[in-house]
């Protein structure tokens, strides 16, 4: 998306506040598609659903950019890569929505409460309690938050006059509010908090080297400004990512 001409320094904190305000925007969006899905906490969440299917990380025809497997390796995650803390809790980590990512790939669609049974018997060989009742409430809820991932997917399009920065980062917007809901925040920073930060660097990036009229010198102080207000781990996946 660009910007005016003749817009001065710290355009950065204009990205990142244009970033944040669609906030409000995608969640009306949302609105719709999260009244056909309940919180996965509810009794009768997606086992009722008209689609009751659990999906992969990346079904056919997604729009979503954000939401793929995290690994790039030609080998897929097994259940051996779950672990227990020290205090006899789930590690929860990239590795471990790898595995659940797999998991739901190689198995029959089901409903997400179905899955988690099938999840729950294959990891007790790898998990004691609590993590093993933790293992199968997660997957619960993250077979759940697939379907609805689906759902929205399946919304028509932004329409063609939407440039294409805004619709990514009101694609980011909706698919963050869906892990709000069905994972909670805790889960959700420790499955996708870096790579949202990654997406949203990424996002606040292009937007400036979008920008029409800025001399060179202009352009490297935002870059750099940015870059500084992010983590260097968060800096360098972005980078991976975007080769």
């Amino acid at each position: 998306m660009s910007l005016p001409n003749g817009i001065g320094p710290c355009a950065h904190v204009m990205n990142k506040t244009f970033i944040v305000a669609l906030s409000a925007l995608s969640l009306t969006v949302l609105a719709v598609a999260v009244v056909m899905w309940p919180d996965a906490t509810s009794g009768d969440s997606a086992a009722t659903s008209s689609t009751g299917t659990a999906t992969s990380a990346n079904p056919a025809g997604h729009r979503f950019p954000w939401d793929t497997p995290q690994s790039t390796s030609a080998t897929p995650a097994t259940l051996d890569q779950l672990s227990n803390q020290a205090d006899g809790r789930l590690k929860m980590s990239g590795t471990t929505r790898e595995v659940l990512d797999a998991f739901l790939s190689e198995h029959p669609r089901a409903t997400p409460e179905v899955i988690a049974a099938q999840f729950k018997a294959a990891a007790q060989a790898h998990l004691s309690e609590p993590a093993l009742g933790e293992a199968a409430d997660l997957m619960t809820r993250y077979a759940a938050y697939q379907d609805a991932l689906k759902a929205v997917q399946s919304q028509p399009a932004p329409p063609p006059n939407v440039e294409p920065g805004l619709a990514a980062i009101l694609q980011l917007q909706q698919a963050s509010a869906l892990r709000e809901q069905f994972l909670g925040s805790e889960i959700k920073e420790a499955l996708y908090g870096q790579e949202e930060q990654a997406q949203r660097y990424a996002l606040a990036r292009q937007q400036i080297l979008s920008v029409q009229g800025w001399s060179e010198q202009q352009r490297n102080e935002e870059l750099a400004a940015l870059v500084r207000e992010y983590p260097r781990e968060v800096v360098e996946a972005a980078g991976r990512n975007a080769r």
